[in-house]
C-alpha cells in the first residue's frame, strides 16, 4: 500500500537521505578536525551497530551498506506519510525505529507507487517492502512474508451514507472506489462476481493510483463507497472534516499484514522476523501500537509466510 486526506499527496519516488548525503559531501570541505571529528562520529555508529543484538544475522551486504532500502507506498497514514515539511511520520515508521534497535542499521525509505512496489523488489531495487501490505497466498507463491499485524478492510462513504450500504449485498451495482495493486480491487471483482451469480447488477470497480484521488471520487459522488485497510479507513474518515464516514459493522477480508521479501533473501528474512519478534517480546512493539490507539490489530507472534504455514489472524 500507504499526508493525510487533506494534504496534497507526494507520488515521485522520495530518498529520504538525500539531507544527510547532502551533508556528507558538504563535510570533505570542511577542516581536518572537522574530518577527524566524522571519522571518530563513524566509529562510534560501527560500535553501536557492532552492539546490536542481531547486526552479526543480517547479510553482509546489509551490514557494509548500514542500511536496509525499504520500498514503501508513503501516502497512507496512519501507517507511513509525509508531515509538513517532508518529514516522515506513522506508526509504521515508529515500529521501524525499534527494529532499528535490534538490527543495528537504519531503514532508508524510498516513495513509490503502490503497484510499482512488488516488481521493483524482484529487481533488487529494494531490500524490503514495507507498509500495510496484505498478505495472501498468491504472493507468498513469488516473495517471503513475514506477519507483523492483523486487520481487515472496511468501506468510507459520504457522510450520511447516501447510498445505504450497510451489508456486502449493498455494493451491487455500485461504483466502489480502490487503489490499484491492492487487494481491495481483487476483492471488489470477486464479489461483483456474485452479485451477477445472484441476478443483480456487477459492482463497477474503479481503480486509483493513489488514496487522495480515491478519497476525492466518495466526496464528489462518483464513487458510492471506497475500500481501505481499516485503520487507514477509519483515519481518513476522521481527518475529513465531516465529510467522510465509515460504515459500522461492515469489515471484510481478515489478514495478516507482511513485510515483503524476495525468496533468494531469506538470511535478511530471517534477521526481521527475529526483530520483530524481539520487539513484540519486549513490549516496545505493543507501545507504538497503544500510542496510535491500534493495539487491537496486534499480534503475538511474528511469523514467515503464515498463509503457507496455515496461520490464520486471531
Amino acid at each position: 500500500m500507504t499526508s493525510t486526506a487533506t494534504r496534497p499527496i507526494r507520488r515521485a519516488a522520495v530518498l529520504l537521505t538525500a539531507p544527510l548525503l547532502t551533508g556528507l559531501l558538504l563535510s570533505g570541505c570542511g577542516s581536518s578536525s572537522e574530518s577527524g571529528k566524522d571519522a571518530a562520529a563513524a566509529d562510534s555508529a560501527a560500535d553501536t551497530a557492532n552492539s546490536a543484538p542481531l547486526f552479526d544475522q543480517l547479510p553482509d551486504d546489509v551490514k557494509q551498506a548500514g542500511t536496509i532500502q525499504v520500498g514503501s507506498s508513503v501516502d497512507y497514514p496512519p501507517f507511513e506519510y509525509y508531515e509538513e515539511g517532508n518529514k516522515l511520520a506513522g506508526f509504521e515508521v515508529e515500529l521501524s525505529q525499534e527494529l532499528e534497535k535490534q538490527l543495528g542499521v537504519t531503514f532508508t525509505w524510498n516513495n513509490a507507487s503502490f503497484d510499482t512496489l512488488l516488481p521493483a523488489l524482484t529487481t533488487k531495487r529494494y531490500d524490503i517492502i514495507f507498509g500495510a501490505v496484505n498478505d495472501t497466498a498468491e504472493r507468498e507463491e513469488s516473495f517471503d512474508m513475514v506477519s507483523y499485524l492483523q486487520s481487515s478492510q472496511g468501506f468510507v462513504v459520504q457522510t450520511g451514507n447516501p447510498t445505504g450500504i450497510s451489508k456486502v449485498e449493498d455494493l451491487c451495482g455500485k461504483p466502489i472506489a480502490a487503489v490499484r495493486g491492492g487487494v481491495q480491487p481483487q476483492y471488489l471483482e470477486a464479489q461483483s462476481k456474485v452479485c451477477v451469480d445472484a441476478g443483480k447488477k456487477a459492482i463497477e470497480v474503479l481503480t486509483f493510483d493513489g488514496n487522495a484521488a480515491e478519497q476525492l471520487a466518495v466526496k464528489q459522488g462518483k464513487a458510492a463507497a471506497m475500500l481501505e485497510n481499516y485503520p487507514t479507513a477509519a483515519h481518513f474518515a476522521a481527518e475529513s472534516e465531516g465529510e467522510l464516514e465509515v460504515v459500522e459493522g461492515l469489515q471484510v477480508e481478515k489478514r495478516f499484514f507482511g513485510m515483503v521479501f524476495s525468496k533468494k533473501d531469506p538470511e535478511l528474512r530471517d534477521a526481521l522476523a527475529k526483530a520483530w519478534q524481539a520487539i513484540i517480546d519486549d513490549g516496545s512493539y505493543t507501545a507504538v501500537l497503544e500510542k496510535w490507539h491500534l493495539a487491537s490489530i496486534g499480534i503475538e507472534e511474528a511469523t514467515v509466510n503464515p498463509v503457507s504455514s496455515g496461520v490464520n489472524p486471531s
